[in-house]
């Protein structure tokens, strides 16, 4: 046998026992983990039986990976500004810029609607509303609520990338928009995130689940932690994967998916804040004489 040969033959036989080795440091390491997750999810498993919490079917049973993603600024893209060029030639609508990022508009014909067909309903005079995923109704408020979607996912109570219509007598009348720009080219690497059973123990520990309570779902969104001024530019932003746990199908809770931070939300303040921001204040009832006399030393605004 040549000395060539001799040599190509002992690459070949350290190359397969590397791969035996790394095979069976692999399979270690998975025994390793996978104890460590089902005893911690069995921990908290009993824990919430003791409490009497109770988790729907819905909630995944799985951790997702999910990148981070960052926005270069708040603009409405050339297709977005083609279709709001659109809007006003047809002319069913009064179109302002509050800004270069801030579209408000009146319907001059007010939109009727049910809560089975409002996504339906507002995508007929917002040709772009399909970039926004429907939170609901605030009916104290008296507006529909869209934040926007990036990489499939909601953008939560971002001041920049969110769909406001205001709610007059069961209709719709005029609506504020805002959208963040974000690259598909620039999606970070996926991270792993903490479990859904690491989300609700969190949440358990900071008292924000009580005895009785029911998980009714959990999803994962994008949150960035930073207030910022509505509307204005604020430059990039980077948004972290956020557990959006609801309890007993009402109260919401965000939890940052990779450290477990959890994040109060103030979804009252949010529209309160855009209404005072873009003038979207509610109708009232003429004033009266005693009214009108004192009208100067008020402040205009009426809830």
């Amino acid at each position: 046998m040549q000395w060539g040969q001799i040599k190509l033959l002992f690459i070949l036989s350290f190359l397969i026992l590397d791969l035996f080795l790394l095979q069976q440091f692999l399979s270690k390491q998975e025994q390793t983990e996978l104890p460590q997750s089902t005893t911690t999810g069995n921990t908290v498993q009993q824990e919430l039986e003791n409490n009497n919490i109770t988790l729907s079917e819905e909630i995944p049973p799985e951790v997702p990976m999910v990148p981070n993603v960052t926005s270069t600024q708040s603009e409405f893209s050339e297709e977005v500004l083609s279709d709001i060029e659109a809007l006003e030639e047809e002319g069913s609508q009064q179109i302002n810029f509050v800004r270069d990022n801030v579209l408000k508009a009146t319907l001059k014909e007010p939109v009727e609607f049910t809560e089975d067909n409002v996504i339906e309903k507002v995508g007929e005079f917002v040709p772009f509303s399909n970039q926004y995923s429907y939170w609901g109704w605030n009916k104290e408020q008296n507006v529909l609520l869209f934040f926007q979607k990036t990489n499939d996912r909601t953008v939560y109570f971002n001041r920049s990338g969110f769909l406001m219509v205001k709610v007059e007598d069961g209709k719709m009348t005029e609506y504020v928009a805002t959208l963040l720009s974000f690259e598909d080219e620039e999606v970070e690497k996926e991270t792993s995130l903490i479990s859904p059973m690491t989300t609700v123990k969190r949440l358990l520990d900071e008292g924000k689940i009580e005895t009785g309570d029911e998980i009714t779902s959990m999803n994962i969104g994008y949150l960035n932690g930073i207030t910022l001024s509505p509307g204005e530019e604020n430059g990039p932003q980077v948004f972290g994967p956020t557990w959006k746990v609801t309890v007993n199908g009402e109260e919401n809770h965000f939890v940052y998916a990779i450290d477990g931070k959890i994040f109060p939300v103030d979804e009252e303040n949010f529209i309160q804040t855009a209404k005072e921001s873009y003038e979207m204040t509610d109708s009232a009832e003429p004033p009266s004489e005693s009214e009108s006399e004192n009208s100067e030393e008020s402040s205009g605004e009426t809830n």
